[in-house]
């Protein structure tokens, strides 16, 4: 049980954008491009350097039914077999981000942001999971599964793009839609001792 797992994965997400994906060019390097989990609303926007910033924000989470597992349980036996650890399976969380990129240049906004969007489209379209070493830096322990991604979301995440930028009373942006698809353990593991040895007494009468 990890109650800390959205935490590590906004900064799993940020080091794979500044690290792997934002890299390549003037406009795309983690010194040029800033940063924000922050809601995309009027202070956001007032609060904008001179610096492109890429706007991640959380706009939901529910079920991956698409992973839920049917069996139960797991179980693994320790090397000396004296003890069975049962493992109740996770619930799989699709976190839902939109990605924006703003701009203050009155003249190459437009281009810059475009700019930015295409890298994070084919950068972050090159993974199927969340890299181990990335995991492995923020501590996020969800062996044997991964953190999935689904680039554009998913089925409900057009609705609630345009929701949000109704809710806030702001003109629509392009912007990526990426849904990463979480396990997240709810039950500790169940340590249960192993028989070593059934005795039997044979009622010979």
């Amino acid at each position: 049980m990890d109650p800390l797992i959205l935490q590590k994965m906004q900064q799993a997400l940020k080091a794979l954008i500044t690290e792997k994906v934002i890299s390549l060019d003037e406009y795309t390097n983690s010194d040029a491009v800033a940063l924000s989990f922050l809601a995309p609303s009027g202070d956001f926007v007032a609060e904008l350097t001179s610096i492109p910033t890429i706007n991640c924000y959380l706009i939901g989470m529910s079920e991956d039914k698409d992973r839920r597992k049917s069996e139960s349980h797991r179980s693994t036996i320790n090397t000396q077999k004296t003890i069975r650890t049962v493992h109740r399976e996770p619930k799989f969380i699709d976190l839902s981000y939109m990605l924006t990129v703003w701009c203050k240049d009155k003249e190459g906004s437009a281009e810059i942001e475009h700019l930015i969007l295409g890298y994070l489209l084919c950068g972050l379209g090159m993974y199927d999971f969340m890299p181990a070493d990335i995991q492995q830096r923020f501590d996020i322990n969800i062996s044997p599964y991964g953190v999935a991604f689904k680039l554009f979301g998913n089925e409900q995440s057009d609705k609630i793009s345009g929701q949000i930028w109704q809710a806030m009373g702001s003109t629509p942006k392009p912007c990526l839609m990426l849904s990463l698809s979480v396990p997240v353990d709810v039950h500790e593991p169940l340590h249960l001792p192993l028989v070593q040895e059934i005795k039997r007494t044979l009622d010979t009468h």
